[in-house]
């Protein structure tokens, strides 16, 4: 190709692409002919945090929004002015999935959201979840079996302490696939009256075991739907993002557990 024409195409796309950087062209759309909507997701969440003597060492509760895009809430913030970097967030590397209730093995985009203080959630069907049996076998590694009783969609998320490994565990083919923060994610849903979510795992547990434990746990339910999907609080705010704005939304718990 003619270089003259190269080094046009390439000049008109650097401009184009340095003119929607800027801000100077507004990228979203309510138009039902054109619709080019701001995605954000917004989960009014109560985080629970357990130490390793089972006590609750700390929790919270907020509107947790992500926004999936390069604009970030520079736009939302016109609209609702609490919505801003005075409340971005930022990851915990000692809690599983940086300690918020993600639905899909994302944490890469930790980066782009924001936690804005919220009151308790008291969802009328609250996750059930509890240690059923901790035993050490006899090839050296400790089993650990769990209950779970929640709604039709929870996360479950694992993070292995310094010096330990996960062997083997009850899904799948039974080999653990980390992702490449070496954390252990599963995504569990089930239909309408399911019984009780049981799962083990295997742990090799380092030599010594540090003042933290072997392994953090923490799992999340989601009311995707129903009576519990909303609050108060949460409609409010949906009621206040403009029409090109398309807010998915939902409410959630976080708990963490050290073993």
């Amino acid at each position: 190709m003619n270089p003259w024409i190269l080094a046009g195409l390439g000049s008109i796309f650097l401009v184009m692409f340095l003119l929607v950087s800027s801000g100077l062209f507004f990228p979203y759309s309510g138009r039902a002919d054109s619709p080019r909507p701001k995605r954000v997701f917004i989960q009014h969440t109560t985080r629970t945090f357990h130490n390793l003597q089972g006590q609750v060492e700390s929790q919270d509760s907020g509107l947790w929004i992500n926004s999936f895009d390069f604009t970030a809430v520079q736009h939302i913030s016109p609209h609702i002015p609490e919505i801003n970097d005075t409340v971005r967030t930022h990851c915990r590397e000692d809690r599983p999935f940086c300690g918020y209730p993600w639905f899909l093995p994302v944490k890469f985009l930790s980066k782009k959201n924001w936690y804005l203080p919220a009151s308790e959630v008291m969802p009328s069907s609250p996750l059930e979840f509890s240690l059923l049996s901790k035993e050490e076998t006899s090839w050296g590694t400790v089993k650990m079996t769990f209950r779970a009783k929640g709604p039709s969609h929870m996360s479950l998320y694992l993070m292995p302490h310094r010096g330990a490994s996960l062997s083997t565990w009850s899904f799948g083919d039974g080999t653990p696939q980390y992702d490449l923060s070496g954390e252990y994610f599963v995504f569990y849903s089930h239909g309408v009256d399911a019984p009780a979510w049981t799962f083990w795992f295997e742990i090799q547990d380092p030599d010594p075991l540090g003042p933290e434990g072997m392994i953090s746990v923490a799992i999340s339910s989601h009311y995707f739907f129903g009576k519990d999907q909303r609050t108060a609080q949460l409609q409010e705010m949906l009621n206040r993002f403009p029409d090109w704005s398309f807010p998915s939304s939902w409410v959630s718990t976080y708990d963490m557990y050290r073993y």
